[in-house]
């Protein structure tokens, strides 16, 4: 109860966001929206178009919150750069030793990046005696030189 959804994908990869941007609670006829491409270094569960019971999903747990007492529940929708994902996966390697491919460093930028992170505070202002939990994922399409060559690639993003 009262729990908030935080879903985070890198620019260039960002369907949900665009969909879920496009229509607010209690549409219910949906539009969505369709990427021309995937351009990020997230490739792994890059989606060129969600599918809309993503949406209308996201939708009932926002609905369900309100329903029940009025605020609480809710879906927060950010979009990282690339930077700020690969970025996210060397901390997070550093701090747990394991490595995790862009689209898990998208996941983890929230933690990670100071511009992401006082956002999602701010939206958790009020949730008193509550935890943050990340579903971190995704690590057979990395390794120490990818991590590298990302790292050095987005340096100066």
């Amino acid at each position: 109860r009262g729990s908030k959804v935080v879903a985070c994908e890198t620019e260039g990869a960002s369907s949900f966001a665009a969909s879920f941007n496009a229509n607010p609670v209690g549409n219910n006829d949906l539009t969505m929206v369709r990427l021309e491409s995937i351009d990020s270094v997230a490739t792994s569960l890059g989606a060129l178009e969600v599918t809309p019971a993503v949406v209308q999903r996201a939708h009932r747990h926002m609905e369900r919150g309100r329903e029940q007492d009025g605020h609480g529940e809710d879906v927060l929708s950010y979009v990282c750069s690339d930077a700020e994902a690969v970025a996210a996966c060397a901390r997070f390697a550093s701090d747990h030793r394991m490595l995790v491919e862009p689209a898990c460093g998208a996941a983890l930028a929230p933690i990670y990046s100071d511009r992401l992170r006082v956002q999602l505070l701010e939206e958790l202002k009020g949730s008193v005696g509550s935890a943050i939990v990340v579903e971190v994922c995704g690590g057979s399409g990395v390794n120490l030189e990818l991590l590298e060559l990302w790292k050095n690639q987005h340096r100066h993003a």
